[in-house]
């Protein structure tokens, strides 16, 4: 059911995670209807706002009302004239790729392998394929509470080890593109160390801070032990009563949590059909 806040309203998108607001321009918010939307935000850790016309700069002004701008590891896939907006697409000039053609397609919270990650993450839909092309979030919020007391007690206090490079995870395989590329991995940055469990700054939940991409072990554990662990772990979050899955439409601009979600892109776009997707990221805190 609907809700209206004003000249905001706020419907859910799933039992799981996820608010539609509509009735807004996020480059004119003032300041009281900017709170209630980020009290939503917080609240639902999904949030998709419809019928956006953002230019990037005013995405960018946008993003910087809830902190610092993280800027993307790949500096390739940077907007020249607006370098705090990353570009996702599948477009070519020139026979290269104009942004990240892949990214994303594993399950992972944006830059857990840095020490300080990210806080939210705000992708503006610029170009839609007919076909393919979907995302996907999971709520760890919810997928830490419905772990046992047994499998919750086990997990407090484990620090899990976070890493870019694609090398370290057996499980994963190296993009085409990178195969020849011998430097790529080398800009990785050092393995980061975060809880397996994390408590979120505003609202004081728990959820669980691990994905398949990016958490290759456990400290002071042995593979042998801490690989079972994360699989099964790992298929607990995939469970599909955690998971919220969005068909997207031009001018959707769609923000996520990363301290108590993780996401999926789906890919699967046919050749031809293009699709392109500004990116900008928030710097959160070191999680505890």
């Amino acid at each position: 059911m609907a809700t209206v806040m004003d000249n905001m309203t706020v419907k859910p998108l799933s039992e799981a995670l996820g608010a539609e607001i509509s009735g807004i321009n996020a480059a004119e918010l003032d300041d009281a209807t900017f709170d209630k939307l980020r009290d939503v935000f917080h609240e639902n850790l999904v949030v998709v706002v419809k019928d956006q016309d953002l230019t990037p700069a005013q995405q960018t002004e946008f993003a910087r009302r809830f902190g610092e701008i993280q800027y993307h590891i790949s500096p390739e896939y940077l907007m020249k004239d607006q370098p705090e907006v990353m570009i996702l697409s599948n477009e070519k000039e020139d026979g290269k790729f104009i942004g990240l053609p892949d990214g994303g397609s594993e399950w992972h919270s944006d830059h857990s392998y840095v020490d300080q990650p990210t806080g939210y993450t705000m992708l503006h839909a610029i170009k839609v394929p007919k076909d393919g092309g979907d995302t996907e979030w999971t709520n760890m919020v919810r997928a830490y509470e419905a772990l046992s007391d047994e499998m919750k007690s086990r997990l407090d206090g484990l620090i899990g080890i976070h890493s870019f490079n694609r090398m370290k995870n057996q499980s994963l395989s190296v993009p085409v593109r990178h195969m020849n590329d011998p430097d790529y991995y080398k800009r990785s940055p050092p393995d980061s160390f975060h809880p397996v469990v994390r408590t979120h700054p505003h609202t004081g939940k728990k959820a669980l801070y691990i994905s398949p991409r990016f958490t290759i072990g456990i400290k002071d554990m042995d593979d042998v032990e801490a690989q079972p662990l994360l699989d099964e772990l790992f298929a607990h979050i995939q469970n599909r009563d955690f998971i919220y899955h969005h068909r997207w439409t031009v001018g959707d601009l769609l923000m996520w949590d990363n301290r108590a979600t993780i996401h999926l892109a789906l890919l699967g776009v046919p050749e031809g059909q293009a699709r392109r997707m500004h990116r900008t990221t928030v710097l959160g805190e070191v999680p505890f």
